[in-house]
């Protein structure tokens, strides 16, 4: 097992950011920045890393360019910046979950946390259950009645093995004692089609991924009630995964650009433009710098592991 300090030498950034006057000038050479968002176009974290891009490019100089590498539930992003030297233009922009679920996992590619160097959290995020409409279910509890009514039939959908929306659907099934059909996707597109169609019955999405009017909302993952949205806290199920996430560079990145990088991104972040966009999407703007991101990432890292164990898919 990786000791909690050792984790935590090997994520966190050495010294505070602090913008000198050479980090300033550096802003302007930053016209290349490239930035990859581990899933497709459409999904909640594009829409963020597109709506960030143009707030920061005053501050870097020229709007970055935005790269969807979708595919293995976000790690094959990580995988992808990992056979890169660090070359201090390239970023992702992604949920934590590859640096605290797969490096525990038996599967390729590989992710070792070494080889990322987190830059500051931006985000944090609640997940949703959702049903189809051909389902013939308007809460909770209906979908709970359906599945015990026939269990071992009714089918919800995931994106992927040990993906965040994966280890939620364990969690929900075990807290409340029902057999359904676990369903992996890999597009989010495809997801919704098939939700639409009555194809899958029912998934753990993201808040705002979906057309309300078409896909029905159930009820949110939260750990209280909240007099706004039904939660599966009702029912005695509370989050299984915590998703979060932010910037992450590669190992080896100049402080100096990284300085300049997170400042633009922690002040794109206040604008109310993106206020707007996150709030309609069920998401929760949220900066921390690099110290207490990669302690957070180490935090959720531990216990990740420790539930993987419970459910036979830690390598150790």
């Amino acid at each position: 097992m990786m000791k909690s300090k050792e984790m935590t030498r090997r994520l966190v950034i050495g010294a505070p950011l602090i913008l000198s006057a050479a980090s300033i000038a550096l802003a302007r050479d930053l016209s290349q920045l490239r930035l990859i968002v581990p899933f497709s176009a459409g999904t909640n974290t594009d829409a963020m890393a597109r709506h960030l891009a143009e707030a920061v490019a005053p501050a870097l100089g020229d709007r970055p360019v935005v790269v969807n590498r979708d595919g293995a539930a976000g790690t094959l992003a990580f995988a992808e910046l990992a056979q890169r030297p660090a070359d201090d233009a390239t970023f992702l922009f992604a949920a934590a979950g590859p640096l605290t679920v797969h490096p525990h996992l038996p599967r390729e590619p590989r992710i070792d946390p070494a080889d990322y160097m987190p830059v500051c959290q931006l985000f944090e995020q609640d997940l949703m259950l959702v049903a189809s409409p051909r389902l013939a279910v308007t809460d909770v509890e209906g979908l709970l009645a359906a599945a015990r009514a026939a269990p071992g039939t009714l089918t919800i959908g995931h994106y992927g093995p040990a993906s965040a929306t994966h280890l939620e659907l364990i969690g929900f099934t075990r807290a409340t004692g029902i057999n359904v059909v676990a369903v992996p996707y890999r597009s989010h597109g495809q997801l919704m089609a098939d939700l639409a169609s009555g194809a899958l019955q029912a998934a753990f999405t993201t808040p705002g991924s979906f057309d309300p009017t078409v896909i029905r909302g159930l009820a949110l993952v939260s750990d209280a009630p909240n007099p706004d949205v039904p939660t599966t806290a009702a029912v005695g199920h509370r989050p299984t995964a915590r998703v979060f996430g932010g910037l992450i560079a590669r190992s080896g990145t100049s402080s100096d650009v990284v300085a300049v990088v997170a400042r633009a991104f922690a002040a794109a972040i206040t604008d109310p433009s993106f206020a707007a966009l996150t709030a309609r999407m069920g998401i929760r703007p949220l900066h921390a710098g690099p110290e207490a991101f990669a302690r957070r990432i180490n935090e959720e890292s531990l216990r990740m592991q420790a539930l993987l164990k419970t459910l036979d898919l830690a390598t150790r």
